[in-house]
């Protein structure tokens, strides 16, 4: 008869459902084990990255100059969103780009979560990196980028050239702005 059958299920002999048991144990204990062996791997290879709390939002209207928009570089990795101007400035991982505030699914104005370092559409849940690709959602492609420059101190962003990743990938790739 069973350790169960008999009352006795927290003494363990050498039954079958014992046997189990410990089997059971020794699984839970090396998912365990291994899950944070694996978070330990993510947090060394990331750590050059920065982190997620590192990423801020701020505002700013940029100061027009025709179909250009002058904009102080950003001081630390994050966004600076111009509400008036339905523009971005993101400064990340060494490289500043400016992009269209609006989703490129239905033209919402997307939104930062500087705790999750991305871009979010409120409407329908799109969601987009930093650096501006889509990760999820209806959006099919990645946010649309100004062509921009550095002079000095500032970001200058040029609202009339619009590069859209569906049609020229090596130009969005190409429009941004490396930092020294």
């Amino acid at each position: 008869m069973s350790e169960m059958a008999n009352g006795n299920a927290g003494v363990c002999g050498d039954h079958a459902d014992c046997a189990i048991e410990h089997a059971t144990d020794n699984g839970r204990r090396r998912f365990l084990r291994d899950g944070l062996l694996a978070v330990a791997a993510l947090t060394a290879i990331a750590g050059s990255a920065a982190p997620l709390h590192a990423l801020v939002r701020s505002y700013a209207t940029g100061t027009r100059r025709g179909d250009t928009l002058t904009y102080p570089v950003p001081a630390a990795d994050g966004a600076t969103i111009d509400t008036a101007n339905m523009v971005i400035v993101v400064r990340y991982q060494g490289a500043v780009s400016a992009f269209s505030q609006q989703c490129t699914h239905m033209r919402t104005p997307l939104e930062w979560q500087p705790e999750n370092a991305r871009f979010y559409c409120p409407k329908h849940k799109s969601t987009f990196q930093p650096e501006g690709t889509v990760i999820q959602g209806k959006a099919t492609r990645n946010m649309d980028r100004y062509a921009v420059k550095l002079e000095g101190t500032n970001v200058i962003v040029d609202r009339s050239v619009v590069i859209k990743s569906n049609l020229d990938a090596d130009a969005w790739m190409a429009a941004v702005a490396k930092i020294a």
